[in-house]
């Protein structure tokens, strides 16, 4: 029994006040604490603390372990030693190692005065303390036990059978293949061969492991005395010992997994040339092949390239007459074998599947395939309804004063299954007015020119025949006045419209009713005209065809400078491509029918848009009066207005121009100021903004201002009340 004097923290102090001598006799060699006292009041009554730390066979102990906990008893008395015994007081305990039960750290003594808590190591080895401590009626009393933490007697190993084999890893599997994985079980047990019931870290270690050529957990907890790890043999081959181990205990566990030798692992897709084919018999469209080389590499574990494999070829699908010249081949001594494709005459996507014979060190076989990259068949000709122009300013900001004042214009091209045309497609720019770059080829199916402001901005020949807004034969439908901005287009020859053509060799568009790839006699085709300049914008070419009936004063003077590319060089325009048959034209013509109902012959697909020169000052402000369609002189209260902004060719502001209606000095507008960003447009004629109304006012103005990035224009109107026989004239915001 273990036993320390108990502290007493009360006032005791009073004793000493007394004349007669008091005698303590205390025990000895750790036994318990406590002293002789007069009979004190009730309130200076104290408790004397017994400690005794006992083995699960009741033995007296100074050691506890992770898997051998001991019992701490508490004995509570009053006052002394053999004081009585004080039951249903809380006993708390602390220590500086290790862990007590319950976490707690209390405990009620029962009627003889005494309370148990557990004590056990938590894998932290060493000596520590346990304070006990008891709230007395004079006070709080405390007493100490010293005790250590030693490493507990475990054994690693594996059970079989229900019985436990000590020094042995139980394992999946003896052999692994490359990469392959293997589960590892080690179990940690206390004397007896039970699990423990406690939480041990488990170690792990393996030479293949340590040069990096196995992935192996460094460490692993138990869970009821178990652990299991993954053992995956990521390059290493032969014998590899795994080793289990707990810190400081000298018991280990192993296992010896065997890796399987190197052998053909893989077969891998390594490129595509091309990876575009033309359809069969269609002469290459844009320069491609018909057939096209598809390479795979045969490799061991280590990535070693293998000579002398016999490769297998299948394709994904053979629609339309897909096929593949050989279906084996053997790899070279770079480990390479090839394949090749020839297209059919339907456009599809197509894979190669490319398979190897492998035999298992147990002798048996399996196929090992894997697949390429895909493949497009195509004609790789862009067709005449998948070409589309686009700029990025339609409406060019200053081209009308300043040189130099450019647009990105952008071509996008795919060809008659709408498969973006390949790399390098070239297509050909023209301008009416300002100048282009020439050509540019495809990426991803699209490439950029850039246009740019400079002369020509007018006809050459023609030039005295531009229309403005303030020709002596001017008229607008949309007002009554003589001049000014008209929102309707005042005719031929419109000033500072750039057509831009763009043009590419490819074939006509078609409807393929079968669904054959090809064209047939019957099917219905989109004939072409030579690609020409459309200066007046009629869809004509003047030159050769005249104007249409009814299409204006001047419409062949617009269009007598427009120009056409020759694609079959004979000097003339033709009507259609393949005079005097009309004909499809395309590669997708079949063989037997070329010259019969169709031509193998290309043509030129194009597009083509219109830019407008545009100015960043200087523009007119007409502004009208909806009751009488005239400009007013004063603005009315009640009636509506609509505001027109044009230059002198009667074209609206650039692309993010502003335009605004501001009502001042008590001038309200119905519905608020009007104030407009302009978009991106090339239409033809001048802006028109939304109508608006003043009401009932007492004077004031207001200002109608321009900004196209230059000098602003602006003008103001004063507002008047309206006259009596000029009330509301009932038309609402928006005319």
């Amino acid at each position: 029994m273990n036993t320390r004097f108990a502290t007493l923290t009360s006032r005791l102090a009073v004793a000493l006040a007394l004349s007669l001598t008091l005698f303590a006799c205390g025990g000895g060699g750790g036994g318990g604490g406590g002293s002789f006292l007069p009979e004190p009041g009730d309130g200076d009554v104290t408790y004397f603390i017994d400690l005794a730390l006992q083995d699960a066979n009741g033995n007296p102990t100074s050691s506890v372990s992770s898997t051998s906990p001991a019992t701490l008893l508490v004995t509570v008395t009053r006052n002394s030693r053999n004081g009585a015994p004080v039951a249903d007081e809380v006993v708390s305990a602390t220590t500086t190692i290790g862990v007590i039960t319950p976490e707690t750290g209390t405990a009620l003594t029962n009627a003889d005065g005494v309370a148990s808590l557990e004590i056990r190591g938590d894998g932290t080895l060493g000596a520590g303390t346990i304070t006990i401590s008891v709230t007395a009626p004079a006070g709080i009393v405390s007493e100490v036990i010293n005790f250590s933490v030693d490493q507990a007697e475990v054994r690693l190993g594996s059970f079989e059978n229900g019985s436990f084999v000590p020094g042995k890893i139980a394992q999946s599997g003896d052999t692994v293949a490359r990469n392959g994985t293997v589960a590892l079980t080690v179990f940690v047990v206390d004397g007896d061969g039970e699990p423990v019931e406690t939480e041990e870290e488990v170690r792990f270690r393996s030479d293949c492991e340590r040069s990096g050529q196995a992935e192996l957990p460094a460490s692993a907890t138990t869970t009821n005395g178990r652990v299991t790890v993954e053992y995956t043999a990521t390059g290493c081959s032969g014998d590899d010992t795994v080793t289990a181990s707990i810190t400081g205990v000298s018991s280990t566990a192993t296992a010896t997994i065997t890796v399987a030798p190197p052998e053909v692992t893989s077969i891998v897709f390594q490129s595509a040339d091309p990876t575009v084919l033309a359809l069969r018999g269609t002469g290459g469209g844009s320069g491609l092949r018909e057939t096209g080389f598809v390479t795979f590499l045969v490799v061991d574990a280590d990535n070693t390239p293998l000579q002398g494999i016999p490769v297998q070829f299948t394709l994904t699908t053979t629609v339309g007459g897909l096929s593949l010249s050989q279906r084996s081949a053997v790899s070279n001594a770079e480990g390479l074998v090839n394949a090749v494709v020839r297209s059919g005459n339907v456009a599809t996507s197509v894979r190669v599947i490319a398979s190897i014979e492998v035999e298992t060190s147990g002798g048996q076989m399996y196929d090992l395939s894997t697949v390429s990259d895909v493949l497009a068949v195509t004609t790789g000709l862009p067709d005449q309804n998948s070409i589309s122009l686009s700029a990025s300013e339609l409406s060019v900001a200053g081209a009308r004063e300043f040189d130099g004042v450019t647009s990105t214009l952008t071509v996008r091209m795919a060809d008659k299954f709408n498969n973006p045309v390949p790399d390098g497609t070239a297509a050909v720019f023209r301008t009416e007015y300002g100048s282009i770059q020439g050509s540019c080829v495809t990426t991803d199916g699209s490439c950029s020119v850039t246009w740019t402001s400079q002369s020509p901005r007018f006809p050459t020949f023609n030039a005295h025949l531009v229309r403005t807004t303030r020709d002596a034969n001017y008229n607008c439908p949309s007002h009554a006045m003589s001049s000014g901005p008209c929102p309707d287009d005042l005719g031929y020859i419109r000033g500072l419209r750039s057509t831009v053509l763009v043009t590419a060799l490819g074939e006509e568009t078609f409807t393929d009713s079968n669904g054959n790839g090809l064209y047939d006699e019957g099917e219905p085709y989109e004939n072409l005209t030579e690609a020409f300049l459309d200066h007046n914008e009629d869809g004509r070419y003047n030159p050769a065809q005249g104007c249409a009936a009814g299409s204006g004063a001047n419409c062949a003077e617009a269009g007598s400078e427009e120009t056409f590319v020759d694609l079959n060089n004979d000097g003339q325009f033709s009507p259609n491509n393949n005079p005097p048959n009309s004909f499809y034209n395309g590669v997708l013509c079949p063989v037997e029918g070329d010259g019969v109902f169709c031509s193998r012959r290309l043509v030129n697909v194009r597009d083509s848009l219109v830019l407008v020169m545009s100015s960043e000052s200087g523009f007119d402000i007409l502004l009208i009066d909806n009751s009488t369609n005239r400009r007013p002189t004063a603005i009315s209260a009640g009636r509506s207005y609509t505001t027109y902004v044009a230059d002198i060719y009667n074209n609206p502001p650039a692309v993010g121009s502003s335009v605004s209606v501001t009502g001042e000095d008590g001038c309200e507008i119905v519905g608020g100021d009007i104030d407009v960003e302009l978009p991106d447009t090339n239409r033809i004629g001048a802006l028109e903004l939304p109508a608006f109304r003043i009401v009932e006012n007492a004077g004031g103005s207001i200002t109608i201002e321009v900004d196209g990035g230059g000098v602003p224009s602006t003008v103001a109107f004063p507002c008047t009340e309206a006259p009596a026989d000029e009330d509301d004239d009932g038309l609402s915001l928006g005319g």
